[in-house]
């Protein structure tokens, strides 16, 4: 396992998607603060994504798309002044897999809809996201970010047998493509993101993640960076904000929070697979965290 493997086990993602919006300008369409993770991607024509908190409005093209963090008021509108319904109300006069609202002037096609998903297995993801994640659709998207948006696309316009399963499935991959696509770009974040963008850093990383529970010293880890250990922990603590033995507790910690929600785990098993020689041992390393 990596760090994003790791999350995205612990999230237990799940998705629904809301529908096909083909508004006609002039249009607009604000979404509650919800709990969930939003998403939209510009089919056709474009629109201004406008985000609270966000002085300025984000114009989005056609191919691009966002994801929104949950608890974040957000509107899609043609132009940034127009104004806007509530979604509940725009699906609510709409039926049907599509929503068509607005007026009579030029038309646009987003695909909208929403993740839920397990707060505390998304903490570590969430914490270094900023509100809003905005996937381009240049040079620097990939071949399957591309393709999965492609399939999604032509899945929601047909009426296949399954589709909504197909659907359900594609919006996950979706998801962890457009985060993937998103930690390469942001190279000079700092984080565990960062680290696995680090030359020196990200096999380190994922040894780490490979076994969490092996007895992990500063002079192995530097060692197998090849690094002294006085340079390894500057580095390290650089490019992470965290010191070596900081990191591995506090992924320890979520990781022991997350086997915490298998009650056929004993706290014993539990510690072990961790890296604790006792439940006690972990029960105190727990609550101090």
């Amino acid at each position: 396992m990596d760090p994003l493997d790791d999350v995205f086990a612990a999230m237990r993602l799940q998705s629904a998607l809301y529908s096909r919006l083909t508004p006609r300008a002039p249009w607009g369409v604000s979404f509650v603060k919800s709990g969930s993770i939003r998403f939209g991607f510009m089919m056709e024509g474009s629109g201004w994504l406008v985000v609270d908190g966000l002085v300025e409005p984000i114009l989005l093209q056609q191919g691009e798309g966002f994801i929104v963090k949950p608890n974040t008021l957000f509107s899609l509108r043609d132009v940034p002044t127009s104004p806007t319904r509530w979604c509940e109300e725009v699906f609510a006069d709409c039926a049907g897999k599509d929503a068509s609202f607005g007026g009579e002037g030029e038309a646009a096609d987003m695909l909208c809809g929403y993740f839920t998903f397990d707060s505390a297995g998304a903490e570590p993801l969430l914490s270094l996201l900023p509100s809003v994640v905005i996937i381009p659709a240049d040079e620097t998207r990939s071949p399957l970010l591309e393709a999965t948006l492609k399939l999604l696309a032509l899945e929601t316009l047909e009426q296949n047998l399954g589709s909504r399963v197909v659907i359900s499935r594609l919006a996950d991959v979706l998801f962890v493509q457009a985060i993937r696509a998103h930690c390469l770009r942001e190279q000079t974040q700092r984080g565990w993101i960062a680290a696995l963008s680090d030359t020196r850093l990200s096999g380190i990383i994922q040894k780490i993640h490979q076994d969490i529970s092996k007895p992990w010293s500063l002079k192995t880890l530097a060692s197998q960076a090849g690094m002294s250990r006085s340079s390894f922990a500057v580095h390290f603590k650089t490019v992470t904000g965290d010191t070596p033995g900081g990191y591995l507790t506090q992924w320890r910690m979520y990781r022991t929070r997350c086997l915490l929600r298998h009650p056929q785990l004993t706290l014993t098993t539990i510690a072990e697979r961790v890296g604790y020689d006792s439940a006690i041992t972990l029960g105190r390393a727990f609550k101090r965290f």
